[in-house]
């Protein structure tokens, strides 16, 4: 029990290593603008999500860095350029809790794969 605590523990710091200062502003406001930019911050969240898993024993395979990849990249735009459900969210509040929900429960679900 103490593992897996610890594993989820790690893998929410790079979490928010990856979707805080890593993204820093530019690619925050621009990623709603531009795909690339969009992808480029998918790809970086997502390397710190497979990197930190690894390193701390998940059996993480090429689906498991796939689906990381594409479910990030879909709740970013979502959020990002305000569509469906973020069209009634306040952004600093529902929005974003809405958003961070979606990234711990992409790393709850890979813990359940890969652990």
């Amino acid at each position: 029990m103490e593992t897996t605590i610890l594993i989820f523990l790690g893998l929410m710091f790079a979490h928010l290593l990856a979707d805080y200062p890593l993204q820093g502003d530019f690619l925050a406001n621009m990623k709603g603008k531009n795909h690339i930019i969009l992808v480029s911050h998918a790809g970086i969240w997502t390397g710190c999500i497979a990197i930190a898993g690894v390193l701390l024993g998940l059996d993480i395979g090429l689906i498991d860095v796939i689906l990381l990849f594409v479910v990030h990249t879909i709740a970013d735009y979502l959020k990002a350029t305000n569509k469906l459900w973020y069209k009634k969210l306040d952004a600093l509040k529902g929005g974003l809790l809405s958003d961070q929900l979606i990234h711990v429960g992409q790393i709850v679900v890979l813990m359940t794969m890969t652990y």
